[in-house]
């Protein structure tokens, strides 16, 4: 990947906003992409990241909040399970959050959750609903 700023040597710790539809297109991309893997670990090409963005997108970011999203599924009793329909997420948890306020997490420190307010994205996914 060309010219992909690096998320975890970058200053600040704050991770930058995302365009909402690069966000859905990349977790409907992951989720395409482990639905084939049948359960199995499989890596994608950062190529595969960029070709889902639109030209210029923060790449690394918004694979990270993508990531964050599928954390939140994997928790028993996932806190998504209200905006989740037929498998698919709602508009509004892409919308929300595309910006919603995310620290990097750094390489080597342990961390009792995640790196966000998990409630307050509850709250103002509600919100907007």
């Amino acid at each position: 990947m060309s010219d992909v700023p690096d998320l975890w040597s970058a200053p600040g710790d704050e991770v930058a906003a995302v365009n909402p539809d690069d966000l859905r297109n990349v977790w409907a991309m992951m989720r395409g992409v482990q639905a084939r893997a049948g359960g199995q670990q499989c890596a994608i090409d950062g190529r595969m990241y960029e070709n889902v963005c639109s030209p210029g997108a923060d790449v690394m970011a918004v694979w990270y909040r993508a990531s964050m999203l599928g954390l939140l599924q994997r928790w028993p009793e996932s806190p998504l399970t209200a905006w989740t329909h037929d498998g698919e997420l709602d508009d509004t948890v892409f919308r929300v959050a595309a910006t919603f306020p995310m620290k990097r997490m750094g390489v080597g420190v342990v961390h009792d959750g995640p790196p966000f307010d998990v409630q307050e994205l509850l709250n103002q996914i509600g919100a907007r609903t």
